[in-house]
């Protein structure tokens, strides 16, 4: 049994039996008992720290325990105390002390009964947020303000010795409107001047925060404030204050800080995807967390108090004006997809959305959600890429059927036309020219058949591996080849292609082509010229770019142009033209992933390019 100083009596057994962290003192401070919890927190045995007093028992607490259980006895309820482990010999955890006073059953105090819990994140962050508040009062009581006018008609302008502190500036100074501007730094002076200009033309007060830079180069951050004055419905004057408020400006970034880390903890934090909060009327960056960090690579002292334009491309800045207007009219903005370098140099595609968010004093902020869909843009591209082959490789078929369909139709209907001729003709004369024309759709149709299969054989060698040739070596074998073609016309080739030349090709696409180009150029030279081909080579970024050029008879683009590589099309009256081989050759150099380029004009010759493909 205790004997309180009111003579009033209590049981305490009842402590020993709950599961709390609880002590209870009297009004000397001096323990009267405590819960078993509590005794094993704190590493202490009862019998022999029972009727000590607290200060004791704590002594580095006594300063600001003593002031809280002084107001704990005057009647307070639920006073918080942290208690940091680092400062204490007996306990490894940090908690928080719930102080609340100790009544007998007349409800006179007789001492204050001290409840312990483990700190969270959330009660951490309020404590935090309360020291940082009672700072900025602080602060803010003590800012010194300065004062101005200006006189809109005679364009003069006045202010107080404060002013001249805030920019850096000697006493005996004298401002002009333009030079008061002129010490603003980047966004900030057009803030302050679209400020002006709709004070003096719509009447409209403002106050905002900007950054200034002082006469000896040191940025600061000052709260500017303008009200404008009519008279006769004209603005006359102007008149507003100004004050430096870089302190305040981090406290209050800081207070921020710790107000969104408590509103939102801890989904601000969990949600698998990049969070930023920017201020809606500065456009600075409040707050990001850690999965945008991640998305980065910079810390986030790296983003605070930026502004955002300075951190996205100049496309999306030049969207930020719809994008706001879509957030005044709708409280969000549509995703917008954007790229990103981050610390490591590697580009992301990212989709941010917007939400307009409205705080405390109607603050409004953005809450920005930043997606990685890199990955995504990737597998839609890849995707794309094998819809547009498939529906390529489909059209070839369809082509290729077509071809296959009508031209053994063709033959086949021609066959049978022309062995009922040769069935129902008795005389011999007859029937011998209708056997020469069988043989002669006989060698058509191994002619037909023969293209066809050339032409399966270049889809078949698609995805063969390329090599790299010596171009000029490739230009030997083929000239062998046509020697005697070139002897029989007198043609010539002109080599000016040097002997390190080499390109990236399969070996026997190569000398299709070269074979079917000089051949061409002799095929269909002109009558009155001796036939001269000229082979030269160049190359840039992407490409090795072959040239074949020749005088033969051309071709009229303007005519034939879109015909020019189609399948069985001529443009020369010649007894030797199948109209395959350019349709070939195309198929060759695109499915070694390169292309052919012409200049023509008729009667004076070619140039065929060929542009390799390096990779």
């Amino acid at each position: 049994m205790l004997k309180s100083k009111n003579s009033s009596s209590f049981s305490l057994d009842w402590i020993q039996q709950i599961p709390s962290s609880i002590a209870i003192i009297d009004t000397d401070y001096n323990l009267i008992s405590a819960s078993p919890r509590w005794l094993v927190n704190f590493q202490f045995d009862l019998d022999q720290i029972k009727g000590k007093n607290l200060d004791s028992l704590f002594p580095e607490l006594s300063q600001e325990l003593t002031t809280r259980l002084k107001y704990s006895l005057d009647g307070l309820r639920d006073i918080k105390f942290k208690y940091n482990a680092k400062n204490s010999h007996y306990s490894s955890e940090d908690s928080i002390w719930h102080l609340n006073p100790w009544k007998d059953g007349y409800g006179n105090i007789i001492g204050v009964i001290i409840k312990t819990e483990p700190i969270s994140k959330t009660q951490e962050l309020e404590l935090e947020l309360n020291k940082t508040k009672l700072l900025l009062n602080n602060k803010r009581s003590v800012a010194k303000i300065g004062s101005w006018e200006l006189d809109v008609v005679n364009n003069l302008l006045q202010w107080t010795p404060v002013v001249n502190k805030i920019y850096g500036l000697k006493v005996d100074y004298e401002p002009t409107l333009d030079n008061a501007i002129d010490f603003y730094v980047d966004e900030s002076k057009d803030i302050i001047k679209k400020a002006l200009d709709e004070a003096i033309n719509s009447g409209k007060p403002w106050n905002v925060k900007a950054q200034l830079q002082q006469q000896d180069g040191k940025i600061i951050w000052v709260n500017t404030i303008g009200r404008p004055k009519f008279k006769d419905g004209k603005c006359t004057r102007i008149i507003g204050t100004i004050q430096e408020v870089d302190e305040i400006n981090q406290i209050d970034i800081q207070l921020t800080k710790l107000e969104n880390e408590l509103n939102e903890y801890p989904l601000f934090e969990k949600i698998p995807l990049g969070l930023a909060i920017v201020d809606f009327s500065t456009g600075r960056i409040i707050n990001v967390n850690q999965q945008f960090l991640k998305l980065s690579g910079y810390d986030k002292n790296y983003f605070l108090n930026k502004s955002v334009k300075s951190f996205v491309s100049s496309t999306l800045i030049s969207k930020s004006d719809n994008l706001m207007q879509q957030l005044e009219n709708n409280g969000v903005f549509k995703p917008v997809k954007f790229t990103y370098s981050n610390k490591l140099k590697h580009q992301l595609n990212l989709k941010v959305t917007g939400n307009l968010l409205v705080g405390r004093n109607s603050k409004k902020s953005i809450l920005c959600t930043i997606e990685n869909i890199t990955t995504q843009t990737k597998l839609e591209k890849r995707l794309k890429n094998t819809i547009t082959a498939s529906r390529e490789k489909n059209d070839q078929l369809l082509n290729f059927a077509h071809m296959v369909s009508h031209n053994l139709k063709t033959h086949a209907t021609n066959f049978s036309l022309l062995l009922n001729f040769l069935n129902d003709e008795k005389g011999l004369t007859q029937r011998n020219k209708f056997m020469t024309m069988l043989f002669n759709a006989s060698d058509n149709l191994s002619e037909t058949i023969k293209g066809l299969r050339e032409i399966v054989a270049v889809k078949s060698n698609v995805n063969n591996e390329k090599k790299s040739l010596c171009l000029n070596d490739s230009i030997f074998i083929v000239e062998q080849n046509v020697a005697g073609l070139l002897k029989q016309t007198n043609g010539k080739i002109i080599n000016e292609i040097p002997d390190d030349v080499t390109i990236k090709a399969l070996p026997a696409y190569l000398n299709s082509i070269l074979t079917n180009c000089i051949t061409n150029s002799i095929k269909y030279r002109s009558e009155d010229k001796t036939p001269i081909i000229i082979l030269s080579a160049e190359e840039n970024e992407n490409y090795t770019i072959l040239s074949i050029e020749d005088n033969g008879l051309g071709i009229d683009l303007e005519k034939y142009g879109d015909q020019l590589f189609g399948l069985y099309k001529t443009f020369h009256r010649n007894k030797d033209s199948r109209g395959i081989g350019l349709y070939i050759t195309k198929n060759q150099m695109e499915a070694m992933k390169g292309k052919i380029t012409v200049e023509s004009n008729p009667g004076q010759g070619s140039i065929f390019r060929f542009h390799f493909n390096k990779k």
